[in-house]
């Protein structure tokens, strides 16, 4: 079942009547986005935010003419952390459904036409059941007036009964402040279930909602609000369009009468109206094409009225009124888009501008950090040359004192006193046993084991892992006796040139010369034959000086 959007005119100038709702739905369209479905809450708006171009306030300024601008910003001001996602959620949707672009918004979503209010409608739905839509009442009642506005255009009446009954349900729990806007809803249901039969029941409503706005400010002493107004001027034209559904053409003059009164009364001084609703115009150029879309439509109804009651002169007279205003309109909206595509044509040379200055950083960003990887391979270049260098003047330095310690051939023959195995420590035990191999030079021989120490001390096993483990800095003894190994080869690579690496790996106790070249490099840093290069150097050096 569907809600009718108008009345048809009946008659004997039925071709004239009919040109009537075609210039009302160009001033529509030129003028002014229906008041009915676009809102934003106070609430919404980001205080405090740390890049203000990317706020749902900016967003919902230009959504209109440039809703894939919009949808942008909001993307970014969920980035920036302006925005929450279900609040920029919900802002698209207000964007699918109420834009003027409405072919943009389609080609976007990839759809057929009208894809978006889908869309919008899906959003709505799946965020209807959030919690954080189920606790904050200003986010329901955002949802659910898309969600109102977007089954109406549907034609979905039973749907858009259904969410409107919602939306009044969300303003009266959200007290006063929601108060006209549950005015406003119940005046498009009065309509609607006129409509659909209940006549009596949707005049009710539409009577009600009229008679309060129209006479509480007169009861109270006070000012009509540009809310008030904005709600009494909706319940006026709804009950218009129904009366004239039926025919009712002499009942619907006083009430268009009255639009027209208000309108005029608010042109003439609009400043005891302002009451900073989201729903008041922003500024005068706004203001005016308020006045004229509403106006526009008022006129429409008195010219259609008087058709239908005869009235031809009369009717002639509003249709060029009508006619005047859409000339109006159309001449506001050309400019309205040229001032659109200025502000898109500057914010892409911004971009643009944008975009180089990064590039140039980035380039300029990209230069330093080159070069400063290169100073810092340079700097760790020379500290590996320095410290290696510090290495080997210390190995040499410890090679001579090794010599002077351990080589002393006056001492090398002195035996040392045999200790109580039982009763030294595991270090004293090391340090006698360590002595002997040194002096009697053990190591030399490359069948030397942990047996032979076993068999020349008489210790266990176990006592001998433990004197190594406990008593001494090695692990184990392999390591202990090649470290011994590699330092008497230093010595003889010094001591004796004329030997080659073969000779100096039997010599010191090494099976093979290859195995040997392998031990002296992981433990010198440099092979057999660089290592006496280096000291010979030195030598000469020491000599020389």
């Amino acid at each position: 079942m569907k809600l009718l959007k108008a009345y048809s005119p009946i008659g004997r100038s039925r071709r004239l009547i009919a040109l009537i709702p075609f210039l009302t739905v160009l001033a529509v369209s030129c003028t002014w986005t229906d008041k009915d479905g676009d809102q934003s809450s106070d609430d919404d708006r980001v205080s405090g935010a740390k890049d203000m171009r990317y706020t749902r306030e900016a967003a919902m300024n230009i959504y209109g003419y440039q809703p894939l601008r919009a949808l942008d910003i909001l993307d970014s001001a969920v980035i920036v952390g302006n925005l929450s996602e279900v609040r920029a959620e919900l802002s698209k949707a207000r964007i699918y459904s109420m834009t003027i672009m409405r072919n943009q918004i389609d080609s976007l979503l990839g759809g057929p036409e009208d894809v978006r209010l889908d869309s919008a409608n899906s959003i709505c739905e799946r965020f209807l059941n959030h919690d954080s839509i189920k606790e904050n009442l200003r986010l329901k009642y955002d949802a659910l007036e898309i969600l109102v506005y977007t089954t109406r255009q549907q034609d979905n009446t039973l749907e858009w009964m259904r969410r409107s009954n919602e939306l009044i349900d969300v303003c009266h729990q959200i007290g006063k402040t929601a108060e006209l806007d549950a005015l406003r809803t119940e005046a498009e249901l009065g309509a609607a279930l006129y409509m659909l039969g209940q006549q009596e029941k949707g005049m009710a409503k539409l009577d009600s909602v009229i008679s309060f706005l129209d006479t509480t400010h007169l009861l109270e002493e006070k000012e009509m609000s540009f809310s008030e107004l904005d709600v009494l001027i909706v319940a006026l034209k709804r009950k218009i369009v129904v009366l004239g559904s039926h025919d009712k053409y002499a009942e619907t003059l006083p009430l268009a009468r009255r639009i027209l009164e208000l309108l005029d009364e608010y042109e003439k001084n609009p400043d005891p109206f302002h009451d900073g609703s989201h729903r008041e115009p922003s500024n005068e150029s706004k203001r005016a094409d308020y006045i004229n879309f509403y106006r526009n439509q008022a006129q429409n109804f008195i010219s259609a009225a008087y058709v239908s009651l005869g009235e031809h002169s009369s009717m002639m007279e509003a249709f060029g009124r009508i006619e005047q205003g859409v000339r109006e309109a159309t001449a506001r909206e050309h400019i309205a888009r040229y001032n659109a595509l200025q502000h898109q044509m500057e914010a892409e040379r911004q971009q643009t501008k944008a975009r180089r200055a990064v590039v140039t950083a980035v380039g300029i960003g990209i230069l330093a950090l080159l070069f400063f990887v290169i100073a810092i391979v340079v700097t760790l270049n020379n500290r590996a040359t320095r410290r290696k260098n510090r290495l080997l003047a210390q190995r040499i330095s410890d090679a001579i004192k090794y010599r002077k310690m351990y080589f002393d051939e006056k001492k090398a023959h002195e035996p040392l006193p045999a200790p109580d195995t039982d009763s030294v420590t595991d270090e004293e035990l090391f340090q006698y046993i360590s002595d002997v191999i040194v002096r009697e030079r053990l190591f030399l021989d490359p069948r030397f084991e942990r047996q032979t120490i076993m068999d020349r001390f008489q210790l266990t096993k176990e006592r001998v892992g433990s004197i190594f483990s406990k008593g001494s800095d090695y692990a184990k003894l392999n390591s202990y006796i090649q470290q011994l190994r590699l330092e008497y080869s230093a010595k003889i690579l010094v001591e004796q040139p004329d030997k080659n690496i073969v000779q100096i790996a039997a010599d010191s106790g090494f099976s093979s010369s290859t195995y040997f070249s392998n031990c002296f490099r992981q433990h010198f840093g440099m092979s057999p034959s660089d290592y006496r290069k280096n000291a010979m150097s030195k030598e000469d050096d020491k000599d020389a000086s």
